[in-house]
């Protein structure tokens, strides 16, 4: 006959076991898989007092005298700058062209406003509501680098747009983290090379 002693011992032996199992840290969940790597147009963005600033980069720069861009070479960034406008804000958007110092006051103010309505109305054409958009110009008075090399006056012939009140946060949610970068990062980095000049009065 087993005894009360031996009964205890072996209901011991028997719940130990599942105790300390009970007990253990159950091993964690392999963390989730990188994301794929980011393919597609990195567009250059800031936060300003204005808004989210987009910089267009170098494939939607324009030529000397010239409000026309390379459609191939503009089109992924265009489309992917219209997908945002569509997906992630209602905002109005100021789209505003930039000219080098070469020519004329009146010249480069038309360029610029012709700039700014090129970009504005490929926007348009991707589905971005025109009502929403205010294609502007500011001639040579905004210079992103100094005009004193031909490097400088590229990088001046330029469009940016500023959408209107709104965050980077709200247009990065949920967005490839690769598909974004600090505007004015690559102009920097030009700068400290030696590449460019900045601004008199310090780059921007």
């Amino acid at each position: 006959m087993t005894s009360m002693t031996d009964l205890k011992r072996r209901l011991l032996c028997v719940a130990i076991p599942a105790l300390l199992a009970a007990c253990a840290t159950p091993e964690p969940p392999p963390p989730p898989p990188p994301p794929p790597p980011y393919k597609g147009p990195v567009l250059q963005i800031a936060q300003i007092e204005r808004g989210v600033q987009i910089v267009l980069p170098s494939t939607v720069l324009f030529e000397v005298g010239k409000s026309s861009f390379n459609a191939a070479e503009a089109g992924p960034f265009l489309d992917r700058v219209a997908k945002l406008l569509t997906t992630k804000t209602d905002k109005r958007v100021s789209v505003e062209g930039h000219t080098d110092a070469d020519g004329s006051a009146a010249l480069n103010d038309a360029l610029s406003k012709a700039r700014a309505k090129a970009v504005s109305d490929a926007l348009a054409a991707r589905g971005v509501e025109a009502a929403r958009m205010d294609a502007l110009g500011y001639s040579f008075n905004r210079p992103a680098a100094a005009n004193s090399t031909e490097e400088g006056k590229r990088l001046n012939r330029r469009v940016e747009l500023i959408i209107l009140d709104e965050k980077v946060e709200k247009l990065t949610e949920g967005e490839h983290p690769g598909s974004f970068e600090a505007a004015w990062s690559k102009l920097k980095d030009l700068i400290d090379k030696g590449l460019v000049k900045p601004v008199e009065g310090g780059a921007r």
